[in-house]
Parts: structure tokens; sequence; C-alpha cells
């Protein structure tokens, strides 16, 4: 097999890896497994990575990352508060569509392994930013958005925006069973069901 060029092989090992970690979680997955999905021997994957816990160390890490990255809109003060969590819907939706395994796989990894779980988190995290129930609790004291339970909010938001890709499964089936298609449930459709919840909850 032609080696590739150096950044393109670690790509691809990665890409592979995330598919792979994000279907069976760290304890389920095998080297073998992403070898042949990325499309290169056992022994290759090993020169790049030494071990599985290394090589999911790096796919979960830049997952948090960019997982805790949509939540800066929030920090965003130049935008009504509406328009903060509108676009944080966006893009947590974007993300789930790019790795729509994601809360399954960290409900399995907190169950496993709580502490390693903690430790990533906090890594991936680096500053706190502006968190969205101190926003939430702010506008209600300016008068900006009307009084809510904002912890029930938060938790009806992340639940509206994650379950869906979460129990896909279920979905396609309930629906097959009354002759529709979940094809025809598409992110944008999921997008403005969410934006139509957060509209009637936060106005006045």
């Amino acid at each position: 097999m032609a080696k590739l060029p150096e950044g393109k092989t670690e790509d691809r090992i990665l890409e592979a890896a995330k598919t792979v970690f994000m279907k069976h979680g760290l304890y389920g997955a095998r080297m073998q497994d992403i070898a042949d999905t990325a499309g290169i021997n056992k022994a290759l994957l090993h020169y790049y990575f030494r071990s599985k816990e290394k090589l999911f160390d790096k796919v979960f890490e830049g997952a948090l990352v960019k997982y805790f990255k949509q939540m800066d809109v929030f920090s965003d003060s130049s935008l009504p508060i509406k328009q903060r969590v509108f676009k944080y819907v966006d893009n947590i939706i974007d993300f789930y569509a790019e790795y729509p395994q994601m809360s399954m796989f960290i409900i399995k990894e907190i169950s496993v392994n709580p502490e390693l779980f903690k430790q990533k988190v906090n890594i991936a995290k680096k500053t706190k930013g502006t968190r969205l129930l101190e926003v939430l609790d702010e506008g209600i004291a300016n008068g900006e958005i009307k009084k809510i339970d904002t912890a029930m909010f938060l938790i009806n938001l992340q639940s509206l925006c994650s379950y869906p890709f979460l129990a896909t499964p279920l979905f396609k089936h309930v629906l097959k069973v009354n002759h529709k298609d979940w094809n025809d449930f598409n992110s944008d459709k999921l997008k403005q069901s969410v934006k139509t919840f957060v509209e009637s909850t936060l106005s006045k």
C-alpha cells in the first residue's frame, strides 16, 4: 500500500475513528474496524496512534471542543437574547448533524468512566464563557424576556435539539409504520420547530 502524505493519512484515520467511536464508544470500538474504515492496514494505524485510547482522546477532545464552541454565541451581547438562542439552535443542530451519535456517546462514556469524561470536558471548555442560564436570568431581570423556569427551559431546549438524533432509529420505524418518510424531516425543519418553542416560551 502506497503511503499517503502524512497529514492526509492522519485526517483519514481521525474521520474513520470518529465514525467508529460514535457508533460503538471507546470500549466497543476495535482498531481493526477503524483501519478498515480508513482503508489502511492496522500496522499503519498503530504507527500514527499507538493505542485505541490515544486515538479516542484525539477524536473525543476535538468533538468536545467543537461542541462547546457552539455556545460562544451566548456571549454576544450585540444580539437580543432570543436571537442568541436562535443562533445557538442553528449551530447545535448542525453539530449534531455532523456528530449524530454524540448524545448517545456522551451517555455511554459518563456511565462507563465519569471521571474521564469530566477531565475531557474541563479540557474542552478551557474558559467558562457566558452560560445560557446567566443570559436568561439577565433577560428576565431587565424585562427582555418573560419570567420562566430557566432550568426547565434549558432541559427542554437541549432535548428538542438532541433527541431526534439520539432516537433516529425509533423515529424511522414509527414514521414508516405510519407511511411517512424520515427523509422528509430535515435539519431545517427541526431548527424551525425548536425556534417556535423558543419564541413561544421567551416572548412576553
